[in-house]
């Protein structure tokens, strides 16, 4: 066997070598763990300087924001400014929180995102939702949201707490890489520490191969020991023995083992520190919460799975009226609750879930409070919950005062009956129902006069005592109301029949027309009735009937007054057509459709044609001639009198002045003047324009006032007339006898020539009566210098008997009926001399 050969180094060299070798490995394997162990140093150092912080700045900026929407409720619902004031704080710890957060993980670009969306989301939900709420919630009365209002109001919300959601899911994710981080960081320094005992122990066992009995002892020994580091034994120190190289290794792995040992202990007193931080920080969450929750105005139960109430703040306690002792322990079942119809609110077969509504307490000291109840059920991960959260707040005030509020818009103040807008409610309800019913309209009668002698204060005394009595005599299932004014109307359910409709009609008129004492007088008061019938199936709405109901009340007031009279389909045929001229009367003038027709005046003493009556007559389009009888009373109740007789005014002395230039002719123009035109401050000067456009001499214009338009304001007809006669024109009472003046009025007023009315010209041939009054009307305006025209001369018997009397000029169909001026003027005088 061939001799071995020696290698290049002796044992001590290749130990120098193996030992070196294994301390270049054993530097390179503990700065590598050195560098695990500072990072996780560097972990934990961040985790509770910087994430935890943060993590806890995420929960307090939610839970202020929570708070923010909570005292905002709580003020819209109290109006509190406390709670604006509280609100504000809010946002400025809000703004706080944001900050600390956003200091902590500045080098975070997620974050900081996160944090900008939050803010955004944040300020769209005060500007476009909370401010422009507190705004509204300034104004006078309760704020009520729409549905719309309500839905927007909410998006934001959810907007709002999803964004911090996001936030605080990425703040707990960057704790837990970091704590991840500081795991695989410590798992590694393990198993790089693991690496080094390996190498060691490779090392070592090839120096003991080499070194074999001198170094096998302390070798063993020195093994073993790194052995026991390796396995985790780290309490036992590692000794040196041996040379003292094999010390020098011992030393070092002691020096590892120390620095394990120490290192380890300082994570696990941090780890210690971290638990125990997390634990006072949710402590004092907790805390904050529970303080939250004491200091709302909002009434807060928990409840068991069972409905025992398990906790109660101190606005329930005040709220439902008893003491924390009496609520707490004590069942939801047993609570005396109500539903908003009526009816006991059963919980028996549905858990103590209340959900969200409105809810009736009978409370234990006698009280009732209405609530306003909203639930949600805890620990919802589970998926059955086993506690749940009741919020509560009571609104008894507000619900009487929307009471009120809506007392006062459905009734009348003066009366306390219902008003138009509840009237109306109930014909549109009372439409859809399968039975009859009637519309009594009632007008007071004259009721004018009492407001005018006695006062506004005596007569709505007097609209007062007619509501009560209207109430007495209506039926139990019917509704009285008053509409306004002197207006009042009766609604009967269930009753069609004419006869028996007629009966409660008299109930109600004999009802007002009991005296009634007032200021030491007894005042008497009557009324008009209209009746609408309507059968199941009619179309009207109760506008409809409200007006035809007028028309037929003011039907019975033209019979009279102190009557009633049925809507009937003539009757709506007849107001159809009163609406269709008016509205056709409206546009007459502007097309062309009303013209002057002429009636002569003669001179009985000289029997010619002194005079001509302009006549307005309307030719209809579709209806043909509409007679005057029927379109002027339209024109005054539309208003429109004023500006048709404007029209007649201009047309008549125009039309005239050319005649008379044309034939030479010395005639005059007797032109009517209605009572509101009368009353028309600008009459004079419409008068003054027509003459001065037409170029008809001022004397040649007589204008006639009814008899009736004077009588009703004799001291404003005088001055009116004065300021006429002022312009040269002479002056007509017209109709004279159908009212009430006397010869003794009329004298003082600057009149020149007075009309008898045709009833007295009738019926004067059979009459003797009527002779002798005529003759005593013409004898009494000659005295007075008034000259005389009897109009409604249809004979040559009458005529005979007018020129005896001595009247001074006639007017009638027996001269000539109302025709074209140009036809007039070439037609000869129906006339006999005398």
């Amino acid at each position: 066997m061939a001799p071995r050969r020696r290698g290049r180094f002796s044992l001590l060299g290749r130990l120098y070598a193996l030992v070196g070798a294994l301390l270049v490995v054993t530097v390179v394997i503990t700065g590598g763990m050195f560098a695990l162990r500072q990072r996780v140093e560097d972990s934990t150092a961040k985790l509770i300087t910087n994430v935890v912080p943060a993590q806890n700045g995420t929960a307090n900026l939610v839970t202020t924001y929570a708070q923010q929407e909570n005292r905002l409720q709580a003020f819209l619902l109290t109006d509190d400014p406390a709670y604006l004031q509280a609100y504000a704080a809010d946002q400025a710890n809000a703004a706080q929180f944001h900050r600390t957060v956003g200091r902590r993980l500045a080098d975070d670009p997620e974050v900081q995102d996160l944090l900008n969306q939050v803010n955004v989301a944040a300020q769209e939900w005060r500007k476009d939702s909370v401010e422009p709420l507190i705004a509204r919630s300034r104004s006078p009365g309760p704020l009520n949201l729409s549905p719309s209002e309500k839905q927007a109001e909410q998006q934001h919300v959810a907007a709002l707490r999803g964004k911090l959601r996001e936030l605080r899911t990425r703040v707990d994710s960057l704790e837990a890489a970091e704590e991840a981080r500081a795991a695989a960081a410590r798992t590694a320094a393990n198993w790089l520490t693991l690496a080094l005992a390996l190498v060691g122990l490779i090392s070592w066992a090839t120096a003991i191969l080499l070194l074999r009995n001198s170094l096998t002892r302390p070798l063993r020994t020195l093994v073993s020991q790194v052995n026991q580091v390796s396995e985790g034994d780290l309490d036992r120190p590692v000794h040196e023995s041996g040379p003292p190289e094999l010390a020098a290794v011992a030393r070092a792995v002691e020096a590892m083992r120390a620095r394990i040992v120490s290192e380890t202990r300082h994570i696990a007193r941090m780890q210690q520190e971290l638990t125990r931080h997390e634990k006072a920080e949710r402590h004092r969450a907790e805390q904050d919460f529970a303080t939250v929750v004491d200091t709302l105005d909002e009434g807060v139960v928990v409840l068991d799975s069972a409905g025992i109430v398990e906790s109660a703040n101190p606005a329930a306690q005040r709220i439902l009226g008893t003491r924390e002792s009496q609520i707490v322990g004590s069942a939801l079942v047993s609570w005396r609750l109500f539903e908003e119809s009526g009816c006991a609110l059963r919980l028996e077969d549905r858990a103590p879930l209340l959900d969200s509504q409105v809810i009736r307490l009978d409370r234990t000291d006698g009280r009732t409070v209405w609530l306003a109840v909203t639930s949600r059920p805890l620990n919802t991960a589970t998926g059955t919950p086993s506690k749940v959260v009741a919020s509560f707040t009571d609104i008894t005030e507000r619900r009487a005062a929307q009471n009120r509020l809506e007392h006062e818009a459905t009734h009348d103040p003066l009366t306390g009956l219902a008003n138009r807008t509840l009237v109306l409610r109930h014909l549109e309800q009372s439409l859809h129902q399968e039975q009859p019913m009637a519309v009594l309209f009632l007008d007071l009668d004259n009721f004018k006069l009492i407001n005018d002698s006695l006062g506004h204060g005596v007569g709505d005394a007097v609209l007062s005592h007619a509501g009560q009595r209207l109430v007495r005599a209506a039926p139990s299932n019917g509704l009285v109301g008053r509409l306004g004014g002197d207006e009042f109307v009766v609604l009967v359910n269930g009753e069609s029949d004419h006869r028996a409709l007629a009966e409660r009609c008299t109930r109600l008129l004999d009802a007002l027309t009991e005296p009634i004492r007032m200021e030491g007088r007894e005042l008497h008061i009557n009324g008009s009735i209209g009746v609408v019938v309507v059968r199941p199936g009619d179309d009207r709405s109760g506008q409809d009937l409200l007006r035809d109901a007028d028309v037929a009340m003011y039907r019975a007031k033209t019979r009279g007054g102190g009557r009633h009279a049925f809507f009937d389909v003539e009757l709506r045929k007849r107001v159809q057509r009163h609406m269709d001229l008016e509205q056709d009367l409206r546009h007459a003038v502007g097309r062309n459709q009303l013209w002057v027709a002429y009636q002569p005046v003669a001179d009985l003493r000289t029997d010619r044609t002194v005079a001509v009556e302009g006549l307005l007559r309307w030719h209809h389009p579709v209806h043909g001639p509409i007679s005057p009888a029927e379109f002027i009373p339209v024109a005054e109740e539309s208003n429109l009198i004023n500006s048709i007789g404007a029209h007649m005014l201009r047309s008549a002395t125009h039309q005239l002045a050319v005649e008379r230039e044309r034939h030479h002719l010395d005639l005059t123009l007797n032109a009517n003047l209605s009572p509101r035109q009368l009353d028309d401050p600008g009459l004079p000067g419409l008068v003054e324009r027509a003459l001065a456009d037409s170029g008809l001499p001022a004397r040649a214009l007589c204008l006639e006032i009814t008899e009736e338009a004077i009588m009703q304001d004799p001291a404003a007809a005088a001055r009116a007339l004065e300021t006429l006669r002022g312009l040269g024109v002479s002056l007509a009472i017209d109709d004279f006898g159908t009212g009430y003046s006397s010869l003794a009025q009329i004298r003082r007023l600057p009149l020149d020539t007075l009309k008898i009315d045709r009833s007295f010209i009738t019926d004067l041939s059979e009459s003797d009566e009527l002779r002798v009054i005529v003759t005593s009307i013409v004898t009494m305006a000659h005295a007075i210098g008034l000259d005389v025209v009897a109009e409604g001369v249809e004979t040559a018997h009458q005529l005979d008997l007018l020129r005896t009397i001595g009247c001074d000029h006639v007017q009638g169909y027996y001269l000539s009926r109302p025709i074209p001026l140009d036809e007039l003027l070439t037609s000869p005088l129906r006339i006999p001399a005398s």
